[in-house]
């Protein structure tokens, strides 16, 4: 385990958003039906969310 330094930083600090979505689908749950598109065409706008049910 690394040592605390007592500096903060924000998650996925220096990555792009495309490194971002890669990331998160990586850790999609792989018993989910839809686990390889999961998120990959959202904008992150709450109000295009992807229907979780569909």
């Amino acid at each position: 385990m690394s040592e605390p330094t007592g500096k903060t930083r924000a998650a996925g600090e220096g990555l792009s958003d495309e490194e971002l979505i890669e990331a998160v689908a990586e850790q999609t749950d792989s018993a989910s039906e839809r686990a390889d598109v999961a998120g990959k065409n959202w904008n992150g706008d709450p109000s295009s969310a992807p229907d979780p049910n569909s």
